[in-house]
């Protein structure tokens, strides 16, 4: 409560700031060396205010509330102090013709200067007429707002690859901001979106004036550059072939791995473990489940407790070497599990985008 009143009075004193600016470093993953020159920048970008164009599709508004309680900066300072909401279905005050001629106004505006922040995903088919708001397709709305946008984020795993509500058979033909208008679209997907992770983006528009190294899914390495297995901490009882086999039950002597209940670590990459959610309190596994994989592309689309078939071959290799007695069994499997995982699992994925290209190009001669 200290921070947000001192947030909404200006209070910062220069202590404050460069401590305000070393968990910046912190957040971007930089070392403390940094401080000045961030504390530099953001002095710099202090009388700027970057414009924001957030939109809602086919979601649940979840990465509306988890961005609200985002702490370091908190969502108070990002709102009044560094960005400038020019509309938000969600935050905004506004409502009805008001609302919609402030969106209008803003394109206006702020074209070619704005961050475009889509939030869920967009329904296409038929036009688009399954979502509209204010009499207006979301599709349309969509694909104005991108015209004139500096910077394009799909915010959660809806926005991003689709989501939920993507998820088969897909009646309104919902996809992804990228497959929607193309281009560089960030993508922050979660399911839904840390906090940080569209906190970090944001900053790091703020101090460079472009938008972090971006992975094959156009994730921000920043955030989705390693695998939740890696950083585990139930690694242990996968390494040692101790799998917990039903929900809420622990193991004696270890903390047993989640794989033959669905864990979807190996082929996972964020840094939920050590970025933790709740203001810093636990992540999924921490809390006993199973991660779900919700950064994926293939979100939702796998089965959610069953294990996954490099998993499974551990689990199976595990089992042998206990009723048998052998050593090494176990052991060499392990070693390829993970990567086999991850591997399998990004090929399934290009593959499908693959056969996509496939078909459009199809199309398109039967066109020509």
């Amino acid at each position: 409560m200290f921070e947000l009143e001192k947030m909404f009075k200006k209070e910062f004193s220069r202590r404050d700031f460069i401590k305000y600016s070393s968990s910046i470093a912190v957040l971007l993953g930089l070392s403390e060396m940094y401080v000045p020159q961030i504390a530099s920048a953001l002095e710099q970008v202090a009388s700027k205010k970057l414009p924001v164009i957030w939109l809602h599709g086919a979601e649940c508004t979840g990465c509306t509330v988890s961005f609200a309680n985002s702490n370091y900066p908190s969502v108070a300072e990002l709102v009044l102090d560094r960005l400038s909401v020019k509309y938000h279905e969600t935050l905004m005050a506004a409502s009805g013709e008001v609302a919609e001629q402030g969106l209008d106004d803003a394109i206006k505006q702020f074209k070619g200067k704005y961050v475009m922040v889509v939030e869920g995903a967009i329904p296409t088919k038929d036009d688009g007429i399954y979502c509209k708001i204010g009499g207006k397709t979301f599709l349309s709305m969509v694909q104005k707002v991108a015209e004139g946008a500096a910077y394009k984020v799909a915010l959660g795993t809806c926005a991003s690859f689709g989501g939920v509500p993507a998820a088969g058979p897909n009646p309104t033909g919902c996809k992804g901001l990228k497959d929607v208008i193309g281009g560089t679209v960030v993508n922050i997907p979660g399911c839904p979106a840390h906090p940080d992770w569209l906190v970090g983006t944001v900053v790091n528009i703020l101090l460079f004036g472009q938008v972090p190294a971006l992975d094959q899914y156009n994730r921000p390495k920043l955030f989705y550059g390693r695998l939740i297995h890696e950083n585990c901490p139930r690694r242990g009882g996968y390494e040692q072939g101790q799998f917990i086999k039903n929900l809420g039950e622990e193991l004696p002597d270890i903390e047993g791995c989640m794989g033959a209940k669905g864990c979807r670590g190996p082929i996972t990459s964020a840094d939920c473990p050590h970025r933790l959610w709740n203001s810093g309190v636990n992540f999924c596994i921490s809390a006993g489940s199973p991660c779900a994989g919700c950064v994926e592309p293939t979100f939702p689309q796998t089965p959610l407790y069953e294990a996954i078939p490099e998993v499974a071959k551990t689990i199976k290799a595990a089992e042998t070497d206990k009723r048998t007695g052998a050593i090494g069994t176990f052991g060499a499997s392990l070693g390829g599990a993970v990567a086999g995982a991850a591997a399998a699992a990004g090929g399934i994925y290009l593959a499908n985008e693959k056969t996509k290209d496939k078909a459009k190009d199809k199309s398109q001669n039967k066109g020509v």
